[in-house]
């Protein structure tokens, strides 16, 4: 009796856990999800640190050609209006 629990015991145990391939592959899937929000954060820094300057140049708008400025304005409202439509391309997604 004790023989047949142990071995119920021992199938559950390798039922339960995973194989060396499952485990691989859960590995690959962690490490793409971590690329992709480091990629991620990386943009949103980049972003982060170029708001600043190109408010800038809107506040010393005559120091710089009417071209370069409509262009910073341009980015700027690219920049402040791009959250919602992420998020609903986000929400799409799922």
């Amino acid at each position: 009796m004790e023989e047949e629990v142990k071995k119920d015991v021992v199938a559950t145990e390798k039922r339960n856990k995973p194989t060396y391939e499952q485990l691989t592959n859960w590995l690959d899937q962690v490490v793409a999800q971590r690329n992709q929000i480091a990629e991620k954060l990386n943009q949103v820094t980049d972003i982060i640190n170029k708001l600043p300057w190109l408010f800038k140049v809107i506040e010393n708008k005559d120091s710089f050609t009417q071209e370069f400025v409509t262009a910073c304005a341009n980015e700027i409202v690219g920049i402040m209006t791009a959250a919602p439509e992420e998020k609903a391309e986000e929400d799409n997604k799922e």
